[in-house]
């Protein structure tokens, strides 16, 4: 069945609290995974773990494990506490990621370095540390990596108010593009989502309320020279593709590749936030 696709796999979800992760989360519950949530807040664990109940996984195959995923003894936490409660590990989701700003202010490259260290380190180090320590496992289960990136790596694409987002997930692309080509050889293939504007989230990440966030995904939305589909995302749109690229049956061929999901933004404009100050 189509709804067990995933029944017996192991998958753990970083930043599956809210937004992609928490509807990953229970789409894999919903099709038979084991689910480990992990975030830092304990009011969105509990609601993911109420989605992935309601998606109809069985209450002992949910577990939640809090922690800051920029911290290396919770990494190592992390792993060993999910192999600890199943046994095992096929499929590892990096989605957790924050879009760092200045509290000066301060945009695009007048941020300081000091943004650009808080921005590699919770999009492309923390990635880079779970993965490695959880390779094992992925290779003892010839298991699956999807990580979560940005549209903003496009390389025609220069958005200049959020470069220290847009670089250090241009190092997680490459990263699992060279993981892919290795690791491949030992049975775990590795791929990427690259979603674009996403209802909700992108605009939470920017202090924007949801009244003022679902006016903007509006304007954004009914201009087609920013998305020409006339769409924004959903999380339940990204996550889908998430499920897709971690399901053998329907992509084993797919190895080492970035899957936009952006309705089409890439291919025709340089969205930067500046053109929207006067709708916010």
């Amino acid at each position: 069945m189509y709804g067990e696709r995933f029944r017996g796999k192991v998958a753990l979800i970083t930043g599956s609290t809210s937004g992609i992760g928490q509807a990953a989360a229970a789409l894999f519950a919903g099709q038979g995974a084991k689910v480990v949530i992990t975030g830092r807040s304990e009011e969105g664990a509990k609601l993911t773990r109420q989605l992935c109940l309601e998606a109809g996984a069985l209450p002992w195959h949910v577990t939640e494990i809090l922690g800051d995923i920029m911290d290396e003894k919770f990494i190592d936490k992390l792993i060993d506490e999910t192999i600890k409660k199943f046994g095992k590990l096929n499929i590892l989701v990096n989605n957790a990621g924050t879009l760092e700003l200045d509290p000066t202010g301060a945009q695009g490259w007048d941020m300081s370095v000091e943004v650009m260290d808080r921005s590699m380190n919770s999009n492309f180090r923390s990635v880079l540390l779970l993965t490695k320590k959880a390779i094992k496992h992925l290779v003892e289960q010839k298991g699956d990596i999807v990580n979560v990136s940005t549209f903003l790596t496009t390389p025609t694409m220069g958005i200049m108010s959020m470069p220290y987002y847009g670089v250090p997930k241009a190092a997680l692309d490459q990263m699992s593009r060279s993981m892919a080509h290795e690791y491949v050889l030992k049975g775990v293939r590795v791929n990427t989502v690259n979603p674009g504007l996403v209802a909700t989230s992108f605009f939470a990440r920017l202090g924007v309320g949801n009244e003022k966030a679902r006016k903007m995904e509006q304007y954004i939305a009914s201009h087609p020279e920013y998305i020409p589909l006339g769409k924004v995302a959903s999380s339940e749109d990204v996550a889908k593709t998430i499920a897709f690229l971690a399901d053998r049956n329907q992509s084993e061929c797919i190895v080492g590749q970035s899957i936009y999901i952006d309705g089409g933004s890439r291919l025709c404009c340089n969205i930067d936030m500046s053109d929207f100050k006067e709708h916010m």
